[in-house]
């Protein structure tokens, strides 16, 4: 795997700038100014049947009982970044970054009960990581962060923090934060514990039984990527000779950043998802590749 390029004039502690880049990009930073201007919308669904037998086959053979299709959805997409590298890029004060870390912020219940509280976590991934490893670092993320009822992780003491203060001192305190972040001067802290600077976002709505929400992608921060996942659900569908069959599906809804690459990369981005889903033994084992992120 390749070391990671030696800081420049220009870069961030999180990301190093793409300077040479193709006309229209370097321009359309100036044009669309905010993720909120920028944002495009793709829907698209997972057969599943397969997939769920495979879920159940990995509980049983690898003595992982809270095994589940969310694992298999975060693994496909970390994957799908390192494979496809102009996906892990954002967009900060008019230029364009490769992102130096690969990492997922979701939204999970504290408590199981339909009143329990939220919490965020965002666990760090490595390019080599497998389904297995992901499991891992998922699992000992909820185990450090939520399982403690009664506890907090840094994000909620933040949050907390800032709501006992008067409004002003919020205020004040979130423009300097997004002037500092504009200039790449965010504090590393800050950097780790916020749920807004992270590769995607991933929130499991079908949890909760709805379809998939179309979620914005936050102009503070630096997410690009933000995915909804939606309840289970049977579709007729219809084959090449007409045939007509029930599948199991979850329908899928992404708000992409269309700055940080360009629609035929997305598209096969998102077929690139579709197959490792299809096939997800090949997430057993370490990717043999790892392209740079580059123009050409």
């Amino acid at each position: 795997m390749s070391q990671t390029p030696k800081r420049r004039f220009g870069d961030r502690k999180d990301g190093r700038r793409l300077r040479h880049t193709q006309s229209v990009f370097a321009v359309m930073p100036h044009i669309m100014k905010k993720r909120s201007d920028s944002q495009v919308f793709f829907d698209d669904y997972i057969e599943i049947d397969e997939l769920e037998q495979y879920v159940r086959r990995m509980r049983k053979e690898h003595d992982m009982p809270a095994f589940s299709l969310y694992h298999m959805f975060v693994t496909a997409c970390m994957r799908m970044f390192v494979l496809r590298p102009r996906l892990n890029r954002f967009v900060m004060n008019g230029k364009i970054y490769a992102r130096n870390t690969l990492s997922t912020s979701m939204t999970v219940k504290r408590e199981l009960h339909q009143n329990g509280l939220e919490a965020t976590i965002k666990p760090q991934f490595e390019k080599t990581d497998t389904v297995f490893d992901v499991y891992r670092r998922i699992n000992e993320a909820m185990e450090k962060e939520v399982k403690d009822a009664e506890g907090e992780n840094a994000t909620d003491v933040a949050a907390n923090i800032l709501n006992r203060c008067p409004a002003w001192i919020v205020r004040a305190f979130v423009n300097f934060i997004i002037f500092c972040d504009n200039r790449g001067w965010l504090n590393d802290f800050i950097n780790k514990i916020s749920p807004f600077h992270t590769s995607f976002y991933l929130t499991d709505v079908g949890s909760i039984g709805i379809e998939p929400i179309y979620h914005h992608i936050y102009d503070f921060g630096t997410t690009s990527v933000f995915m909804a996942i939606g309840k289970k659900q049977r579709i007729p569908v219809a084959d090449l000779d007409g045939n007509i069959t029930v599948k199991k599906i979850i329908r899928i809804r992404l708000v992409l950043d269309e700055r940080i690459c360009d629609g035929h990369y997305y598209a096969e981005s998102f077929r690139m998802f579709r197959r490792l889903l299809k096939k997800p033994e090949v997430l057993e084992v370490p990717p043999t590749e790892f392209p740079e992120d580059t123009w050409i």
